[in-house]
């Protein structure tokens, strides 16, 4: 009996390990419609693929997400994104269920300038 508490203790462990690896995900496929800041400047629309590919004005590409969940300093919980290759390559991001300024149950990424590292383009799933 005493050894299969031993053993509790480790397996509970390795199951919230595990557990919080599978968190790690893609953003949902589809199409994103791209703006620029509050003033709804057109940026374009992404694409996400299967296989972590990416789309975006003629050129494709692929990204890297995040492995674990990430919260800001409002609370909302969101994966980040690095752009590799493509249009977008060397550009970061992350992407969230959206909760204000969006549909109800939507998903935005919102992506960095690389230039000034300034959150500025925020495109949202299409329905």
């Amino acid at each position: 009996m005493r050894n299969l508490r031993r053993l509790a203790l480790p397996i509970c462990l390795l199951t919230l390990l595990s557990a919080s690896l599978a968190e790690a995900k893609p953003p949902p496929t589809g199409k994103y419609d791209c703006v620029i800041g509050p003033s709804s400047i057109l940026f374009g629309t992404l694409a996400i693929k299967k296989g972590n590919a990416y789309a975006h004005r003629g050129t494709a590409g692929t990204f890297a997400h995040g492995e674990r969940q990430q919260k800001d300093a409002r609370g909302l919980r969101y994966y980040t994104l690095k752009f590799k290759r493509g249009g977008l390559g060397g550009m970061r991001g992350r992407w969230y269920r959206g909760s204000d300024g969006t549909p109800a149950g939507s998903f935005e990424i919102a992506l960095r300038n690389p230039e000034d590292d300034f959150e500025s383009i925020y495109c949202t799933k299409r329905k």
